[in-house]
């Protein structure tokens, strides 16, 4: 099941969630249109790369974190686990281009309306890593030293010789999530792998934690705030 509140998308199905990015990205190679812009929340879930889904004990362990109630999906990209649920915003577009930007540029195209958002509110943000943050990366957007969102990109080319580029961004922005809970499970679930990895909950921080209480940010206000200069680079792009 699928609603839209305003520019927010409800996907109650996380895999349905992941089957319409792929669907997204799709209609941009296929040429069926130029660009795409979605900004859509799912179902309290773990999104995991496919690597992991090779192992041996992935079964055992995709079980056990369904009983404690995060179910696992399979994404097709790399990277490591990232927590889904309500207070989770995602921003996905594609965009057709001549030739595809620098890997820098294009992670600062799609990290540049999270940063002017947090600062809008008065606080500063930037590109960086963050040890011990979920997924981490040097994009991930960061405020007083904490990880508020995780991006990723990929990229792709239409058919046929000298065919133009393809670039499809994914950013996860923690708004008013349950990162306690998001943590514990992704824990949980390296652990039934015997994976070393501890990730912490404090590298993370929500978006309705930043700045003046009277600014404090939802995740359909979030969407309102990012929607115009997301559209408007798109724009610009094509």
């Amino acid at each position: 099941m699928t609603a839209r509140h305003n520019l927010l998308e409800w996907i109650e199905s996380p895999q349905q969630a992941l089957e319409n990015e792929r669907l997204l990205l799709a209609s941009i190679v296929s040429g069926e249109r130029d660009t795409a812009l979605t900004f859509w929340s799912t179902q309290q879930s773990l999104v995991v790369p496919r690597r992991l889904s090779r192992r041996a004990d992935f079964p055992s362990a995709q079980r056990l974190s369904e009983q404690r109630g995060w179910p696992i999906m399979v994404r097709d990209s790399g990277g490591d686990a990232t927590p889904q649920g309500i207070g989770v915003v995602n921003v996905t577009y594609a965009y057709l281009c001549d030739t595809h930007p620098p890997i820098e540029d294009s992670y600062r195209q799609l990290c540049a309306p999270i940063v002017k958002l947090v600062e809008g509110v008065g606080e500063r943000a930037y590109c960086q890593s963050v040890a011990g943050s979920f997924c981490d990366g040097d994009y991930n957007v960061v405020s007083q030293r904490r990880k508020l969102a995780g991006t990723a990109q990929r990229r792709s080319r239409r058919r046929g010789r000298g065919s133009p580029a393809v670039l499809f961004a994914h950013a996860l922005i923690l708004v008013d999530a349950d990162i306690v809970g998001g943590i514990d499970a992704i824990n949980r679930f390296y652990g039934d792998f015997g994976q070393a990895t501890i990730i912490d909950v404090d590298a993370h921080i929500n978006l309705s934690a930043i700045g003046p209480s009277h600014c404090a940010l939802n995740p359909e206000r979030v969407v309102q705030l990012l929607h115009s200069d997301y559209q408007t680079m798109l724009e610009n792009v094509y």
